[in-house]
């Protein structure tokens, strides 16, 4: 085998024998130089696949992983590229004369049959190298039953080996565990190399391409856009990428290429390109162009499958053995679907009197039900899902039919989703923290009962779609009435009882007759509404709940003031001025939200009208613009109802005379832009001058200060901040946040989400390690920032705590996403043997003397990694077996 020192030799020798040249002479492909053009060919594709190994090698590094191969095969096929350059320079050399061109042809056309098996044999092996740096280890990944199993291993199996178009399908009707499956796919591909990125989306019933774009990009965190430019950063994205992308619940043709998803066609690519989808329908498959071969169908379970779910849901320890048989029976109505066997068999867990087995039964052996070519339709599924929805209690049956007000795929935090209850008037606990204890347990109920499914993160809920789907059913009187529920359209507000219109980004109101008299709930959250918008707003006397957050508005419209039987109205995030004093005509009113309109300016004497208010929020955490607007507290005082109060004070002076009132605080926002206690901001957690009589605890804490230290410590007894689970941190002149005799269960023990924003002197927040619970951290533009987390040789001087228990300070238990932005002074996180056992996203974006991460091993729940190209170039691995 000849190697490359060996092809530039044969181009200087000058001992070759006269019968080559002859034969030359003879073979007119050796005189026109055709081997050397095939191998210039050849070379190009070959340079094609050495990029595309090196991005391959770069994506796998930012998962953590290396390519064994990768590094050897790219060092060898530099050195055919390179002496194939040579051998160009050697091609353009030769004479024009004829005898000196034979003989050079000879030469280059001798190299260039030499070296074209090894470069034929490396474009090979690169591709092998792109589409898979190894071959998918068998895995133990089972759903528990055989039926499922060989379903789920055949979808595997599919997309492992599917030609030529990269589309595979599962389908079969609502109900069956499709999304389930899909799921499973998606945990088998990320255990293994074969792709790159592994991307789920819920897909719209509409088959939106903008809305799809938006959900893949909102996934890969790529900048907000329109339209083509949209298309352009997604398909610029998954370009140089092996991935596979999962659509939930696709129910009609979507255009992938529109989407800006790179050619599937899997004939001659280098790359690993796939696409998954669910339908309900085989029809969809035939939109998409899916090969029959590529779809799967979901078929029921069998009777034997069918039980085992039943009962493990049901709990049949309750029942007398003489009555088993009902259930067995109620098992074999539900037709081996297993969103129903779950929910229907939840909703009888634990009955102990054989008369609820007897009527459940004899409501699925009716008549209606039973039809053979009606059964498996998705209206027989309705009626027999409402057996569980009948066994919920009233107040459950609303909260449960408000989730599907929200537009399908939604991710509820479950925070806002109990705040919505609670506006919506369906919680009235004796205080907010009851009601919000109410709201949880819930959402508890509902989860139990599969009506509510965990999201991806496991703190946020949502609706599966089927689901969704049932609850609508429901509210629309068993799709008799289709108009009393009107979501994300503009049409048939006329009979509408709840209208929501979220991110339309609509300049104008839809017309609303003036006669409406069942409009109650009304969310327009996300638009671009200002104050004209409003001019032909007529006044609803059925309006009680309207959310006009997010939006453009400079001043609370009169129209609005107008709407005399409100109970809940949400202005936060706009950019109010004024509040006109016509707002004060709002007697019924029990929730106000101005929260975050920074220029904010409420008129004395308007709070005091609102006797009603059981929620007010007028405070700001917005960190680029703190707010100006300090709520009178003589005012505040005389709200007898107040249950949550969230306000601004701004100077200590302020905050010591709210400290004495029992006012119910959960959000606050301080702002020190003066030095009245010289250079220092204390921060406690005792509650000597915090009221006793006062029930309600500190949520949210926004510091706006210019002083240069802030104080945590168990000393001073300013602020009580036990409780607080969000916190915000903003100060340019800050350049020492430290810790004072700190210990275990104090300051900020629950603390679950931190921001720091332009403390542009900081060097360290080695305190954060005492932070147990905190899930997100947030540093932005920290200009001076040299180290997150500080050691003792950093001068960094430990606590009591550290020092009994040194272990303490090497883990974040709970940490789950960090973003760091604009910290341009940073070279380090943290030392290598900290770990983040629970950390799933790394953003870095403006770093560029962080070239380090702090990682001995790559966390296990490690999802993402976020930054520029350049600082992906630059980076180096702790651990070098890490490194591509």
């Amino acid at each position: 085998m000849a190697t490359p020192s060996d092809a530039a030799t044969i181009i200087w020798s000058t001992e070759l024998e006269l019968a080559p040249l002859i034969a030359m002479v003879r073979n007119r492909d050796y005189f026109a130089g055709a081997r050397f053009h095939v191998l210039r060919g050849a070379c190009e594709h070959l340079a094609h696949v050495r990029d595309c190994v090196r991005t391959r090698a770069r994506v796998a590094a930012r998962r953590g992983r290396r390519l064994a191969t990768a590094a050897a095969w790219t060092e060898e096929a530099e050195i055919y590229l390179l002496r194939f350059g040579e051998l160009r320079s050697a091609h353009g050399r030769i004479p024009r004369l004829i005898f000196w061109d034979l003989l050079g042809c000879y030469r280059v056309s001798k190299v260039a049959s030499l070296m074209m098996p090894q470069v034929k044999r490396l474009c090979e092996e690169g591709g092998r190298i792109v589409r898979r740096s190894k071959l998918p280890q068998p895995m133990e990944i089972s759903t528990g039953f055989a039926s499922r199993d060989r379903t789920l291993r055949a979808a595997i199996e599919r997309v492992r080996t599917i030609q030529p178009n990269g589309i595979v399908a599962i389908w079969g009707r609502a109900g069956l565990g499709k999304t389930y499956l899909l799921k499973l796919v998606e945990e088998y591909f990320s255990r293994d190399d074969t792709f790159d990125l592994v991307l789920r989306i819920a897909s719209p019933r509409d088959s939106s391409v903008a809305k799809v774009q938006s959900e893949i990009a909102k996934k890969l965190m790529l900048a907000n856009c329109d339209g083509m430019q949209h298309r352009a950063r997604i398909f610029d994205f998954l370009k140089e990428r092996n991935f596979l992308l999962l659509l939930d619940c696709v129910w009609q043709r979507l255009d992938l290429e529109e989407v800006g998803i790179p050619s599937l066609d899997l004939v001659g690519s280098c790359y690993n390109r796939r696409v998954v989808f669910t339908a309900c329908s085989s029809h969809v498959c035939d939109q998409m162009n899916v090969e029959v071969e590529n779809r799967i169908e979901v078929h029921c379970l069998d009777h034997t499958e069918s039980w085992e779910i039943f009962k493990q849901n049901a709990d049949l320890d309750y029942l007398g053995h003489q009555h088993v048989y009902l259930p067995r029976n109620i098992s074999a109505e539900l037709l081996g679907s297993p969103l129903e066997l779950v929910t229907i068999g939840k909703a009888m867990h634990n009955k102990k009197d054989a008369i609820y087995w007897q009527n459940a039964l004899h409501y699925l052996t009716e008549s209606c039900l039973r039809d053979t070519q009606w059964s498996g339709s998705e209206e027989a599924t309705f009626f027999r899902l409402k057996l569980a929805y009948d066994s919920l209690t009233g107040i459950l049956k609303d909260c449960f039919k408000l989730c599907s007000l929200w537009p399908e795929g939604h991710i509820f935090n479950q925070r806002k989703l109990v705040d919505f209850w609670i506006g919506s008037g369906l919680i009235q606990g004796d205080d907010i923290e009851a009601s919000y204890n109410e709201g949880f347990s819930h959402i508890t109920t509902l989860q139990e009962f599969c009506l509510l499914e965990p999201a991806e993160d496991g703190e946020a809920v949502q609706m599966q779609s089927t689901i969704r789907d049932f609850a609508l059913w429901v509210v629309h009187s068993q799709g008799e009435d289709r108009n009393k529920w009107r979501i994300q359209t503009k049409e048939n507000w006329g009979l509408a009882e709840q209208v929501l219109l979220v991110g339309l980004k609509i300049t104008e109101l839809p017309r609303i007759p003036s006669n409406q008299k069942t409009l109650e709930v009304l969310i327009l959250q996300h638009n671009y509404l200002e104050d004209g918008s409003f001019g032909n707003f007529p006044s609803l006397l059925s309006l009680q709940y309207l959310d006009l957050s997010f939006n453009k508005l400079s001043n609370i419209p009169v129209e609005i003031c107008m709407q005399v039987n409100l109970r809940y109205l949400n202005l936060s995030n706009n950019r109010i001025k004024t509040v006109p004093v016509e707002l004060g005509c709002l007697t019924r009113l029990r929730h106000l939200h101005l929260r975050n309109n920074p220029n904010l300016v409420i008129p004395n004497g308007i709070l005091p009208k609102l006797q009603n208010l059981e929620v007010l929020d007028v405070c700001s955490f917005n960190l680029l613009q703190c707010s100006s607007y300090e709520a009178p507290i003589n005012e505040l005082v005389r709200m007898d109802k107040l249950q949550s109060l969230g306000i601004t004070v701004r100077s200590e002076t302020s905050f010591q005379g709210i400290s004495k009132t029992t006012l119910p605080i959960r959000s606050l926002s301080i702002v020190i832009y003066n030095h009245e206690d010289g250079y220092e901001t204390h921060v406690s957690s005792e509650n000597s001058c915090i009221n006793p009589e006062r029930q309600t605890n500190l949520f949210e804490l926004g510091i706006y200060t210019r002083q240069k230290t802030i104080v945590l410590d168990s000393i001073h007894s300013m602020w009580n901040v036990q409780h607080v689970e969000k916190a915000y941190l903003h100060g340019y002149f800050v350049d020492r946040i430290i810790c004072q005799k700190l210990h275990t269960g104090d300051i900020f023990a629950k603390l679950r989400r931190l921001d720091i924003v332009r403390c542009s002197r900081l060097n360290h927040i080695s305190w954060i390690i005492h932070l147990p619970l905190l899930e997100d951290l947030l540093l932005f533009s920290c200009s001076t920032l040299h180290q997150i987390i500080a050691t003792a040789q950093d001068g960094v001087v430990k606590t009591n705590q550290e020092k009994e228990n040194p272990s303490v300070n090497n883990t974040f238990p709970s940490l789950k996403r960090m973003t760091l932005i604009e910290a341009g002074a940073l070279v380090r996180i943290c030392s290598p043997f900290f770990s983040f056992p629970s950390l799933e996203c790394l953003q870095i974006s403006a770093c560029p003397l962080l070239n380090k991460l702090p990682f001995l091993t790559v966390p296990s729940k490690l999802k993402c990694i976020r930054g520029e190209n350049e600082w992906w170039d630059g980076l180096e691995w702790e651990d070098q077996d890490l490194e591509p």
